[in-house]
């Protein structure tokens, strides 16, 4: 299976200007997406689809090439990802190179590592029927039975007909499990993008990951708690792989 990393890293945040290239233990954002693909093994081709050059230059150390610059019209707040996807896509197709599935890696979810990477491999391999594989994390206290509505400015009901909330609602009486979409990975298939014009398409695989590496960085406070994750004991076992990238990054070959 021939396979693109798609890294989407436009500049222009307003949340969080230079969100995408802010550190993280002095590492750039975007580095943790393009160390964990690199480091993953599965790719024929790696591609940093950005409207700014700077952005590719903090990077470099990586070994990433500044070739494909993504147009500013696709670059817009309001712009689809998916746009940019067929973008990139015809660009290498206008070298000769096609893929059977792209890998989204928002550099926003920066914590799945190589080896997430290669399980969402196998799970599109091993499913000839799915049309993308994505990370999911299990929900706990934002449990969809602990959605509500306003009713006449002041009256709370649930929210789904098919998630009611139980009293007691301790988090282990919120049944059945519930699964949130964590933005780390999204495995599709080529002709999903190409033909139906989808990200997912409608026989998604969930591949359900530990809390530790669903961290999603949008807000200045996100920064912080994505870089306390690192340091915190609990989550060690499933972020440590990434002391090498900040050992090393920088470092003279």
């Amino acid at each position: 299976m021939r396979l693109l990393a798609y890294i989407p890293a436009r500049s222009g945040s307003k949340s969080v200007p230079g969100k995408n290239i802010k550190p993280i233990k002095n590492i750039p954002l975007l580095a943790f997406s393009v160390w964990a693909a690199q480091q993953a093994g599965v790719f024929d081709d790696i591609l940093v689809s950005t409207d700014d050059p700077a952005y590719l230059e903090t990077v470099e150390p990586l070994g990433i090439s500044g070739d494909y610059l993504r147009p500013s019209e696709l670059a817009e707040d309001a712009s689809p990802t998916i746009d940019g996807m067929h973008h990139a896509l015809d660009w290498f197709e206008a070298q000769g190179k096609e893929f059977d599935a792209v890998m989204i890696l928002q550099p926003t979810a920066p914590f799945r590592t190589p080896a997430h990477i290669r399980e969402a491999v196998w799970l599109l391999e091993a499913n000839p029927k799915a049309t993308c594989v994505t990370g999911i994390v299990q929900m706990g206290d934002t449990h969809p039975a602990r959605l509500k509505r306003l009713v006449e400015e002041k009256w709370l009901e649930d929210f789904c007909e098919h998630a009611i909330e139980p009293e007691p609602s301790r988090r282990q009486d919120l049944t059945p499990p519930a699964y949130l979409r964590n933005g780390t990975i999204y495995l599709t298939r080529t002709r999903t993008i190409r033909e139906d014009n989808l990200i997912r398409g409608d026989k998604v695989i969930g591949m359900e990951m530990h809390d530790a590496n669903s961290v999603n960085v949008d807000t200045d406070l996100d920064f912080l708690v994505a870089e306390a994750s690192l340091s915190y004991d609990a989550y060690r076992e499933h972020l440590s792989c990434f002391d090498e990238l900040i050992a090393d990054f920088g470092t003279p070959a």
